[in-house]
């Protein structure tokens, strides 16, 4: 299990880098990952 930080979640939603977008598709796609609440706050936060 990985755990992901906001960057990740973002880039993923975002899509607003070419390189960094495609690796956050493919580590939220592929493995299993832990979202701390903390990190929940942060992306709605910055969103």
């Amino acid at each position: 299990m990985l755990f992901v930080d906001a960057n990740v979640v973002l880039r993923y939603i975002l899509d607003d880098h070419p390189e960094l977008s495609v690796r956050a598709a493919d580590i939220l796609e592929q493995y299993e990952v832990f979202l701390p609440t903390e990190v929940v706050c942060e992306v709605v936060y910055v969103l």
